[in-house]
């Protein structure tokens, strides 16, 4: 165990240390994300499989996703993680990772949180091709198969000629519709009144270019973060009334007319001493928010998860 002494900076309370307090953390605690984890979802067009493995001291990730209409399963290769987290600033239990795909077509991160022993994996889409597909967000969930087992791997898929697609979702004729962004723009205050993170955030139009504004708690007031832009995502993961308008076989979503929702987005702010991530979508009028810190200093925090539920 390291204990480190620090006068950490802060810019909301629950990252702040007393002065001349210590933080006293191993390192992550990577057992219960090592393996092979399987979607729950055994008709995906998305993602199907990922595996963890740590490899010459740096943790990587491998993942496979299924597209039926071509009939294969496509290997998206083996990438070093973007970055591991904690569940806390002070913890050592692994809860989180995220790990870019660099597609040809397209640029995939996956935004990956564990929940009740349950991988949340959210793959957020950007097309690079010229193709005119809008971004997109997916969600998948996925369950641990236990050691790692060549056995449990994908089996091997004969290739096709179709460089524009990486999976299922990515032909999706709702990927052709613009993103509206009126959903989002407005004042959200957090449902936790007393929380320690962030009470309330706000979202408008700078030029044309939507903006996040994030006002988080102090130990003497708030503390403005100041504006960011943002990068808006189609959400092909919301539900709706029109699931019986979809093409038979296809997933629900697959019609534009089956989406209640609103768009998804992501953002980084970048403060010096830390960084931090923020997603976040749209679904049945609230706003979760889905947050990746990062401690840039010598002040001994973990690199940690957390979330944040918004409402107007």
């Amino acid at each position: 165990m390291a204990t480190t002494h620090t006068t950490a900076k802060y810019l909301r309370e629950v990252d702040r240390l007393p002065d001349g307090g210590s933080v006293r953390i191993g390192p992550i605690d990577l057992k219960p994300l090592l393996g092979l984890w399987r979607n729950a979802n055994s008709r995906t067009w998305g993602i199907s499989t990922v595996e963890l493995v740590e490899r010459d001291g740096q943790v990587r990730a491998h993942a496979w996703a299924t597209d039926p209409h071509a009939g294969v399963i496509r290997d998206w290769g083996e990438v070093p993680l973007d970055g591991l987290y904690a569940d806390g600033p002070t913890s050592n239990n692994v809860c989180g990772y995220r790990a870019t795909f660099d597609l040809g077509h397209a640029r995939t991160q996956i935004q990956a949180n564990m929940l009740h022993s349950v991988m949340v994996c959210a793959a957020f889409t950007t097309f690079t091709d010229g193709s005119g597909r809008v971004n997109y967000l997916s969600r998948e969930f996925l369950h641990r198969r236990g050691a790692q087992s060549t056995d449990d791997l994908p089996p091997p898929s004969a290739s096709d000629d179709d460089p524009a697609c990486a999976r299922g979702d990515d032909r999706l004729p709702m990927l052709a519709a613009p993103i509206v962004p009126d959903r989002l723009l407005t004042r959200w205050r957090n449902t936790d009144a007393a929380t320690k993170g962030i009470p309330e955030v706000s979202i408008s139009l700078r030029d044309g270019q939507p903006c996040l504004r994030v006002t988080a708690a102090g130990p003497d007031g708030p503390i403005d973060w100041g504006e960011v832009p943002i990068t808006l995502y189609t959400d092909i993961s919301v539900t709706g009334g029109g699931r019986s308008a979809a093409e038979p076989g296809a997933p629900h979503y697959a019609d534009i007319r089956a989406t209640d929702g609103g768009p998804a987005f992501f953002a980084s702010f970048d403060h010096g001493f830390m960084r931090v991530h923020v997603q976040a979508r749209f679904n049945i009028g609230i706003l979760p928010f889905v947050i990746f810190n990062e401690f840039l200093d010598d002040s001994g925090r973990a690199d940690y998860f957390q979330r944040e539920v918004f409402v107007r």
